[in-house]
């Protein structure tokens, strides 16, 4: 497989960042807050490695009754967010592990291209712990048929945020329920999540995984395929503090997380425009 280097962000070494919170909700509003980073005159492209609790992540422009079965998510104490990027509808557990990119802008990429890119990185992670994984376009990873892996993108004036799941020891059962209505209901004018058959890692390798094995693995691939150092970071405090006013005004919100509406002008003076995104 051929290196994945990017010239101008290899000449920088990567910030690593391990943040990774008991909720579900300020995970993703760091998702958002970490584009900002890009605005900051200190920024260096950024990885971050996450995890989160048993929830169903549903993509941008999705109606979350057509993709989730809500009352069976109450009863399994399992939450629903939003995330601002597009895509399919998603289920995370603590078999779960999300990676994270964050780069400057790079003017003509287009996400058919950053999620090739990317997506490299996973292709490389299942060859070393021995499994063969081929990319099914435009944001899938999948194993012997089966999805493995799934990505969504960003792109915004300054910034590209690219974020994958990758299945270790996922709950293949409680997936496949309560992502149901996501299969069963065909017709909608909300953007559909794409129905796969899914596997997990510890399955196509017929053993138990040690997460942190895949962990460190991970950052092996992400440093040959980046071909750039990565040095471990704590979050700036802007981030913290972008990521906490995210997290209050907007990820905190029924309104945004099982309809999609919210509007914040204090946050477009913050932004100044430079959240405005074109995401998959």
């Amino acid at each position: 497989m051929p290196e994945m280097v990017i010239e101008e962000e290899s000449l920088r070494n990567w910030r690593l960042l391990g943040v990774s919170y008991p909720s579900v909700f300020q995970n993703l509003a760091l998702e958002e807050a970490l584009t900002r980073s890009c605005m900051l005159p200190t920024f260096r492209p950024i990885v971050r490695l996450w995890r989160n609790p048993p929830s169903v992540i549903v993509g941008r422009f999705q109606n979350v009754s057509t993709e989730v079965d809500v009352e069976l998510c109450k009863q399994n104490d399992i939450a629903i967010v939003r995330r601002f990027t597009g895509g399919g509808t998603v289920f995370h557990d603590k078999g779960n592990l999300n990676l994270t990119l964050v780069t400057g802008h790079q003017e003509g990429i287009t996400l058919s291209e950053l999620h090739e890119r990317n997506t490299s990185i996973i292709l490389d992670l299942l060859a070393r712990l021995g499994a063969e994984g081929v990319l099914v376009r435009p944001n899938s990873i999948h194993v012997g048929g089966r999805k493995i892996s799934g990505a969504a993108a960003a792109l915004g004036q300054r910034f590209a945020l690219w974020h994958a799941s990758i299945l270790i020891s996922t709950d293949l059962l409680m997936l496949q329920r309560v992502l149901a209505p996501s299969e069963a209901i065909k017709e909608t004018s909300s953007i559909r999540s794409n129905w796969h058959p899914v596997t997990t890692l510890a399955e196509v390798l017929h053993r138990s995984v040690d997460l942190e094995h895949v962990e460190r693995t991970l950052l092996l691939s992400c440093r040959a395929m980046l071909g750039a150092k990565l040095e471990r970071s704590e979050l700036f405090e802007d981030e913290k503090q972008y990521s906490k006013f995210l997290y209050e005004r907007k990820y905190s919100s029924q309104d945004w997380n099982l309809h999609g509406n919210w509007k914040d002008e204090e946050l477009e003076r913050k932004c100044g425009g430079a959240h405005t995104t074109i995401a998959v």
